[in-house]
């Protein structure tokens, strides 16, 4: 639908092609600050029509000042009403306001039903749906009302003394059947946001059950029971048995699965869904049987010839459909659900799936920066295209998003309006059937209108983003609109754009130029001078912090990248300070504290720079020098470097580029059209004068960060080796005792780094400024 301008005046017009209806007379709600017409309920009604009937008449008398009563229908009714739900008083209309629920989940949805003297505003309330509240907080949404966050801060309500409605006929229904995201909501604000969710026809409550990681366990046979049967179990690599974890290929483990869940259903009668999944990470069944099953193919998240990082779609998809059936043979009409994640994103070659399997498909390894559409991204073109390969297998697949945005985040502005608006659209084509998403509570990171997009594209995927976004900057901003949006739309622009492909903030400081953050202060500036009124300007600020905040992290990260952790450890207390004034504004916009739940979040950041700035300072030992900033790279995609002794000083440079250490090798020339990057070893050559070693104390050869493992030569001498580390695993040094090695004077220093073969990390080789560090004595 498309909102207009026109929702600001007193008469709204909500439809057109009305014919001859279009003339009859408005239904009218409010005239000239007086009640014009009665709410009514059902005398016995639901807690969700009560909560709507309330929510509509607090709106009414907020828009116009009068206070529309709210009646029984065992009451005689007179006059003009407003019917609110299934009551006596919708008999006429019962047959055709959407009722009921099936195990398939398909009866969602509400009507709108106006004549000049009844306005029927009901739905589908059944559990768990909230068809009439939809039918409510769709009528005030014609009026103008909208929630465009959660609580007072992010509600809008017009001004009108008179309020009307146009006679009409809508029926919605949506267009995924799951709209839903779970995050650690703080508990004071839990109630607000399921209502913002509801308000904005999302939904809260589970569609389908959600199958957690390491659910199997539950389901497995436990204590004696377990000694007595150890072939229902899977096998380690070793041989031993993992006891939270089926044989993927035993029947009877199939069926001992199956037993415990038809208990469930023979205890909960009314209830038809239930889900299970293995342990997070990696799991497999080595056992012989699995492993004839295994067809060898590598998961985007796992390194091609280790076989631990397998795909293993074949045999526990093979293991899930016989699990079902056998459920099926007694409660045939359940659905059962499980998750395509880690090493079961791949769909199953040759399996065809039960038509009562649902799958929540979870690629924790994608870009979530870009489209799945955009050409120069292959990996969120990879993962729509699994996502239709696992549509076609099975009608009931939905995605468990991770709409943080960032998985481990700094939380800096991430929007996401451009994205959503041609990545909904294709999941609804592909044939997905919702959204049960991974979110954090702050609002800051996504921005507003992220999530309220989101919301009004999962209910209606061809919904008029571009008319949904001027409503929203004229009602947010005020005069203060066009420096608003262009503050939005200025940061879009550069995520759209950007080379760097990932899910942690680690790529963010390549998104976030000097020139990007030059453009971001103009509109920023002129939104502040054009911001008139007390609440246009509080979301100017919102927007000030939230740049301020911005910068802050830039120059966190660009001083860890040059070894300048006492300004780094600045940074992030600046941070954290930016973080209060923006939570004390609105709780969800930023946590007072970090989530416990944080991947390297900004207090550890803190602690390590604050420990590094005190090693690099003196405190433990000084720097005795800091290597340039550039040196000289080679790809070596042959392996050739270690026969060939590229470590040695007399090694031509011929075929060697200058590169930054600051900035990751990929984006230096090391990228092709569709974002992927070079994998394999790569070499780094540079220089370095020690003026003077210290007396007494080991010298270290440190690196802020390497991606993902490591090798050293000084003076064409073996240093040592840095383990392998997954790329976004932070820490991620290399400190290496360089001692014996150095001398006075210039020294050389080869780095030979092995990327790993998973393209989904983007490894960056190095990603900081080199330095000898001095030992404490």
């Amino acid at each position: 639908m498309r909102y207009y301008k026109t929702l600001r005046t007193i008469l709204i017009v909500l439809s057109a092609g009305l014919g001859a209806r279009a003339a009859a007379q408005p239904f009218v709600v409010v005239r000239d600050g007086s009640p014009a017409t009665t709410i009514v309920v059902a005398d016995v009604r639901s807690e969700k029509t009560g909560e709507a009937a309330a929510d509509l008449q607090r709106c009414i008398e907020a828009m116009s000042g009068a206070k529309l009563p709210i009646v029984e229908d065992n009451q005689p009714l007179s006059g003009s009403a407003i019917l609110v739900g299934r009551s006596k008083a919708t008999l006429a209309w019962d047959s055709r306001i959407p009722s009921g629920v099936t195990s398939a989940r398909r009866e969602e949805g509400f009507v709108i039903f106006c004549t000049p003297e009844r306005l029927v505003l009901a739905g589908n309330d059944a559990d768990p749906y909230h068809g009439t509240e939809y039918a409510v907080y769709e009528f005030l949404n014609r009026l103008g009302v909208r929630w465009y966050a959660p609580g007072e801060f992010g509600e809008y309500i017009p001004r009108h003394r008179s309020v009307s409605f146009e006679p009409t006929a809508i029926v919605e229904r949506p267009d995924f059947v799951m709209r839903n995201w779970w995050c650690h909501t703080p508990p004071k604000y839990t109630e607000q946001e399921k209502r913002w969710k509801i308000r904005n026809k999302m939904n809260p409550d589970d569609i389908f059950k959600i199958p957690t990681d390491s659910s199997i366990r539950d389901l497995l046979p436990e204590g004696d029971e377990a000694k007595a049967h150890p072939e229902l179990f899977a096998e380690n690599q070793d041989g031993s048995l993992n006891f939270h974890m089926p044989s993927l290929t035993n029947p009877d483990a199939a069926r001992a699965v199956a037993e415990k869940i038809k208990d469930y259903f023979r205890q909960h009668p009314g209830r038809t869904s239930f889900a299970f999944a293995p342990d997070d990470g990696m799991p497999r069944d080595w056992g012989p049987q699995a492993r004839k099953l295994n067809q060898g193919f590598t998961d985007p998240i796992g390194r091609p010839g280790v076989p631990s990082e397998v795909s293993i779609s074949e045999e526990w998809f093979q293991f899930v459909n016989r699990v079902i059936e056998e459920v099926r043979s007694e409660f045939p009409d359940v659905y059962i659900a499980t998750n395509g994640y880690a090493n079961r994103t791949l769909p199953p070659r040759g399996v065809k799936l039960n038509d009562h399997e649902v799958i929540m498909f979870a690629a924790i390894w994608s870009c979530t920066i870009h489209a799945f559409d955009d050409p120069h991204c292959w990996q969120k073109e990879r993962m729509g295209e699994m996502i239709r390969q696992w549509c076609a297998l099975s009608d009931n697949v939905w995605l468990y998003g991770y709409i943080d945005n960032m998985l481990a985040s700094a939380l800096t502005p991430v929007p996401e309006v451009r994205k959503l608006k041609r990545d909904i659209p294709f999941l609804k084509k592909a044939g997905l059937i919702g959204f049960h998403d991974e979110a954090r509570s702050v609002w800051a990171e996504p921005g507003v209108l992220s999530r309220y997009v989101r919301a009004k594209l999962e209910w209606n995927a061809s919904a008029d983003v571009d008319a949904v976004c001027d409503d929203f900057y004229e009602n947010w901003y005020g005069k203060a609109a066009p420096a608003g949006r262009s503050f939005y739309d200025t940061l879009e622009a550069a995520l759209e754009k950007t080379d760097v492909h990932g899910h942690e903030d680690r790529v963010l400081p390549e998104v976030y130029t000097p020139s990007l953050m030059r453009a971001l202060a103009v509109s920023l500036g002129r939104a502040e001078r054009l911001a008139d009124t007390e609440r246009d300007q509080l979301h100017v600020r919102v927007d000030r912090l939230i740049y301020e905040h911005l910068k802050a992290y830039m120059t966190m990260c660009r001083s860890e990248a040059l070894c300048d952790f006492r300004k780094a450890a600045d940074g992030a207390r600046r941070m954290l300070a930016l973080r209060k004034e923006l939570n004390a504004i609105n709780g969800l916009l930023m946590p007072e504290q970090e989530s416990p739940y944080a991947y390297w979040g900004l207090p550890d950041r803190l602690k390590y720079y604050e420990d590094m700035a005190d090693a690099m300072s003196g405190k433990a030992g000084p720097v005795v020098a800091y290597l340039p900033e550039k040196a000289l790279l080679r790809t070596d995609e042959r392996d050739d470097g270690l026969i060939q002794e590229w470590y040695k000083s007399e090694i031509s440079e011929r075929g060697w580029r200058p590169v930054s250490t600051t900035s990751p090798f990929y984006l230096q020339g090391y990228l092709d059209s569709r974002g992927f990057p070079y994998t394999g070893a790569l070499w780094y050559r540079t220089k370095v004068t020690v003026p003077e070693l210290p007396a007494g104390r080991r010298v270290y050869l440190y690196a802020p960060v390497l991606e993902t493992e490591g090798w050293v030569w000084v003076n064409g001498q073996y240093a040592g080796h840095r383990p392998y580390k997954d790329a976004y695993e932070r820490p991620a040094e290399m400190r290496l005792d360089v001692t014996d090695l150095l001398k006075q004077g210039e020294n050389e220093i080869a780095v030979r780094i092995h990327t790993g073969l998973a393209p989904a990390q983007t490894a960056a080789g190095l990603q900081g400024r080199l330095a000898l560090i001095a030992g404490a004595q």
